[in-house]
């Protein structure tokens, strides 16, 4: 039934452009399980760095969380938190994507009746926020990938 409305879920053919890959830098950074996953999932092989068709260099990660509003007695009602991650993305040692951030940021509501509802909140947010930076890296890859091998044909 789901077929005929066009739903499908979205998925990447990294392996039709890149057959490994191999995950460098900041290899300790948080977005670097999701990362790896993700290019797995998209049939990518991980591998060692002398191998590698293709190179995923982790630059630097950033997060923060800062008070959005303020509510009586001076208190948070609000925080908005955002989480960057800086990479560059490099095939037979030429720079394919330049070294750029990518930002996501997110508000939540404190809800003082309910701390731990609020701390599960801000956690989901968090997992979601690197998603979508894991989702916009893989796009990258692939557009890069997908270039790089054009104009060698």
């Amino acid at each position: 039934m789901l077929s005929g409305c066009g739903f499908h879920l979205r998925s990447y053919e990294l392996d039709s452009a890149v057959e490994s890959f191999a995950l460098t830098g900041d290899t300790r950074a948080r977005i670097a399980g999701p990362l790896r996953r993700a290019m797995s999932q998209a049939g990518v092989t991980e591998i060692s760095i002398q191998d590698a068709a293709l190179v995923i260099d982790v630059l630097d990660e950033r997060s923060d969380r800062r008070s959005a509003s303020i509510a009586g007695r001076a208190r948070a009602a609000e925080y908005e938190m955002s989480y960057g991650v800086r990479f560059r993305v490099l095939a037979d040692g030429t720079e394919l994507a330049a070294p750029q951030w990518l930002w996501r940021e997110r508000v939540y509501r404190i809800d003082r009746e309910n701390i731990v509802g609020s701390s599960e909140e801000q956690t989901i947010l968090e997992r979601e926020m690197m998603q979508d930076l894991v989702s916009q890296i893989v796009r990258i890859v692939d557009t890069v990938s997908r270039n790089a091998s054009n104009t060698e044909s």
